[in-house]
C-alpha cells in the first residue's frame, strides 16, 4: 500500500529515518555521546525539571559535606541548565606503564529543560566529563539542520561528530496503547556482535516448544523467522507470539525484532535493531492460542495492522 500523508509520517532517529503511523509518539530516548549518557523525556514541564534537579543536588551535596577533596559544586549555566560536579576522589599510585598517577576524578550530572522536554546528562559513573556535557547542552539550542552531521531524537537534532555513539528511541501509539516500538543504533568496537540465529535465547526449538506446552499452561508460535534485507543491509527478522498463565489470567505477547549486528569500529555500519511489541491479558486462556486479540476487543490491533506498521517501518528505514 502506498504511503500517504494522512496515515504515516517520517521520523528522524540518530542518523537514520523511518516511517511510522501519524499516531506514533516519542515516549523517550537515550543518547550515548562519547561516553556521556543523555536521557530525553518528552512532555515535561520546566518546573518539574527544576524540581528533579534540586532533588539531585540535595542528594549529592549532602553526601559530599565531608569529602576531603572537595564538596559538591553546583552551577547554573547561562541557558538555564543546572550542572553538578561531585564525589571528588583522588587516585594515586603507579600505572601499568610505571608512570606515577596523582589526579582527582569526579562525577558530573546536568539537567536542562528545552521545548517541553527534560534532558538529563551524565550520572554517578560519568567521570571528568564536565566539558563534554557543557558542549552537548550548548549544541541542543543551536540551529538544527538535520544534516548527516546531526544526531536526532525525533523531536530535535544536535550537532555531533560521528563515532562512539548509541541511540535508543522508544515509541508509543495513541491508537493502540499496548503497542510499543524501539529503534537502536550503536557504534562499537571489539569483537563482532552475534546475529540472532547464533544466540541461545532467541527462538525455541519444536521439541522444546512441545515440552513447554505439555508441561505448562502456555503456547508459543513463530510467525516469521528469516533473513530480511533493509535498504541493502542484510539482517534477521523474528516475530513470535506466546501465551502463558500470569496471575489470575493469561498474558499474550507478540514480539517482533529485526537485527543487523553491524561491523566493529565502523561509523558507517553500526549495530541496528528495530523492535515492536504488543501485549494483552485475558481472564481465560484465549481460544485461538498465541495470537492477536479477537476482533472487537478494546484497543485491539489486528495481525494485518501490526504487520502493516512493521513492514512500513522496515521498508522505509534508511540513513539520512
Amino acid at each position: 500500500m502506498e504511503r500517504t500523508e494522512a496515515d504515516s509520517k517520517t521520523v528522524l532517529v540518530g542518523r537514520y529515518k523511518l516511517d511510522l503511523p501519524t499516531h506514533a509518539v516519542l515516549n523517550g530516548a537515550l543518547l550515548e555521546l562519547d561516553g556521556v549518557p543523555m536521557s530525553i523525556t518528552p512532555n515535561y514541564l520546566m518546573a518539574r525539571v527544576e524540581r528533579d534537579a534540586q532533588k539531585k543536588w540535595l542528594s549529592v551535596s549532602s553526601r559530599n559535606l565531608n569529602n576531603s577533596e572537595h564538596t559538591a559544586i553546583q552551577e547554573k549555566m547561562s541557558n538555564g541548565a543546572s550542572i553538578y560536579n561531585y564525589d571528588h576522589t583522588r587516585i594515586s599510585g603507579e600505572g601499568l606503564d610505571g608512570e606515577q598517577i596523582n589526579k582527582v576524578v569526579y562525577s558530573t550530572v546536568a539537567y536542562y529543560g528545552f521545548n517541553n522536554m527534560k534532558f538529563e546528562l551524565g550520572n554517578d559513573s560519568t567521570l571528568n566529563k564536565d566539558a563534554q556535557i557543557r558542549s552537548i547542552i550548548e549544541n541542543l539550542v543551536r540551529s538544527q539542520t538535520t544534516s548527516k552531521q546531526e544526531i536526532c531524537y525525533v523531536n530535535g537534532c544536535l550537532p555531533h561528530n560521528t563515532g562512539s555513539e548509541g541511540v535508543y528511541v522508544n515509541f508509543g501509539f495513541a491508537k493502540y496503547p499496548d503497542l510499543r516500538a524501539k529503534f537502536t543504533s550503536k557504534q562499537y568496537g571489539g569483537q563482532a556482535n552475534q546475529p540472532l540465529s547464533q544466540r541461545g535465547n532467541i527462538g525455541i526449538s519444536p521439541s522444546d516448544e512441545a515440552k513447554w506446552i505439555l508441561n505448562s499452561d502456555a503456547q508459543h508460535r513463530t510467525i516469521r523467522n528469516t533473513k530480511r534485507t533493509v535498504n541493502e543491509v542484510i539482517g534477521e527478522e523474528v516475530i513470535e507470539a506466546s501465551t502463558e498463565k500470569s496471575g489470575d489470567g493469561y498474558l499474550t505477547e507478540i514480539n517482533a525484532v529485526w537485527y543487523y549486528p553491524g561491523i566493529p569500529n565502523s561509523d558507517e555500519s553500526p549495530e541496528l535493531r528495530f523492535d515492536m511489541d504488543y501485549s494483552y491479558t485475558t481472564i481465560t486462556k484465549p481460544a485461538q492460542g498465541a495470537a492477536f486479540p479477537p476482533r472487537g476487543a478494546s484497543n485491539a490491533i489486528s495481525e494485518a495492522e501490526f504487520m502493516k506498521i512493521w513492514d512500513q517501518a522496515l521498508n522505509s528505514l534508511a540513513s539520512r
